[in-house]
């Protein structure tokens, strides 16, 4: 259910905001992450240096959201609920990873299968079926089209797991975010919703400050104090072994 409401918060930040604006916010999951990854997972804080690349992050959303020119309530709810949530969803995947015994290939049976019944259900509710299904065309170019897209997100899905096996949960946040440079390539070629210079110049301090980030090691568990039983005492004192 958190995968899905991932996926769902995902697609209305992407309806009512721009794709520069979502991929800023994108950009400052890790502090989140990182906090969480600290209480829950293990992980120690991260170091001065990488504090400062996730701060210099957060300092380009700020400049960013402040040149932003379609700024907008409703994207921006959309956009705080969406981040909860991601960064609950990369905690909690990490944590299955982690103790649930499974190949990456399982993974992407489970959690897809899993995911499909309450999107189904969604899109009876909501009425994205009947809406959409009266636009779309089955024509040979947009059946490739949903193929390329299914088999890009098949991809997508299994080598996240087996990134997510090798690496903590804030360096994967942290790796995705670097992804996104690909994504701003592409939107500033073909979209017509885009940032302002200045808001762009924000947008790549953001994506150039994760280079900085370092992973966090696990913390290391405490020594456990052994204390000898009043047996053992007994026996050392009655050899003449000298106690502590």
């Amino acid at each position: 259910l958190v995968f899905l409401a991932t996926i769902f918060t995902n697609m209305k930040s992407l309806q009512y905001a721009n794709v520069e604006t979502f991929i800023v916010f994108r950009s400052s999951t890790p502090i989140l992450v990182s906090i969480l990854d600290y209480l829950f997972l293990g992980r120690t804080l991260p170091t001065p240096k990488s504090l400062m690349a996730l701060a210099v992050i957060t300092s380009g959303a700020i400049g960013y959201v402040v040149t932003d020119n379609e700024f907008k309530v409703e994207a921006y709810s959309w956009i705080c609920l969406w981040f909860v949530t991601f960064a609950v969803d990369m905690i909690y995947i990490k944590y299955i990873v982690e103790t649930v015994q499974m190949t990456s290939w399982g993974r992407v049976y489970y959690q897809n299968l899993l995911a499909l019944p309450p999107i189904f259900l969604i899109g009876l509710i909501s009425g994205e079926f009947v809406n959409n299904g009266k636009k779309f065309q089955f024509t040979g170019y947009s059946l490739m089209a949903l193929a390329a897209s299914c088999a890009c997100g098949v991809g997508m899905c299994y080598s996240g797991f087996r990134l997510r096996k090798e690496v903590s949960a804030t360096t994967f946040t942290v790796i995705g975010i670097m992804c996104k440079i690909g994504t701003v390539v592409v939107n500033v070629l073909i979209w017509d919703k885009h940032a302002s210079p200045l808001g762009l110049g924000f947008l790549l301090l953001c994506m150039g400050s994760g280079y900085f980030y370092e992973q966090s090691p696990l913390r290391e568990p405490p020594v456990p104090v052994i204390k000898p039983s009043p047996e053992t005492e007994t026996s050392a004192a009655a050899k003449g072994v000298p106690q502590p």
